[in-house]
């Protein structure tokens, strides 16, 4: 039941997401306890990461009118300067965590950002204000948390 109030959630907090996602660019906000990060192609393509004190923290990406990873049928794996990360949207698992916390890091500092969905669609994604909108994970105000 815990996992079926998540999953809601993360559709919920996934759609209200787009709607403040500049295409191009990283932008963050923050509703109901969750910080949210969101970056848009300019195919309208959106990775969305949420990050709360009570939840690990989960991504999810949108192709079109199809979402891939934490709760979906299918997920993807990002690409960060050519190293693949796997299945790095749900923290809620010892190596998710890892492999989250990792792709966090490097996309701060990335020069090229690429998600590869359980599909095989291979998707190209901004980096601009990555590393001004995402809070380096050795602060305070980095909030995503691991497996609880």
């Amino acid at each position: 039941m815990k996992r079926l109030g998540i999953v809601l959630a993360a559709a919920v907090l996934g759609s209200y997401a787009s709607a403040f996602g500049e295409a191009g660019r990283w932008s963050s906000g923050w509703g109901q306890g969750t910080a949210e990060y969101i970056v848009v192609s300019s195919e309208g393509n959106t990775l969305y990461i949420a990050c709360s004190d009570s939840r690990p923290a989960t991504m999810t990406l949108t192709v079109g009118k199809r979402q891939y990873g934490y709760g979906e049928d299918m997920g993807f794996d990002l690409i960060i300067d050519g190293h693949e990360v796997t299945s790095p949207f749900d923290a809620d698992s010892r190596a998710g965590s890892g492999n989250f916390l990792y792709a966090w890091n490097a996309i701060r500092k990335a020069k090229k950002l690429q998600a590869k969905t359980g599909d095989g669609q291979l998707i190209s994604l901004p980096l601009q204000g990555a590393a001004k909108v995402l809070p380096s994970s050795r602060t305070k105000n980095y909030s995503c948390n691991g497996m609880m």
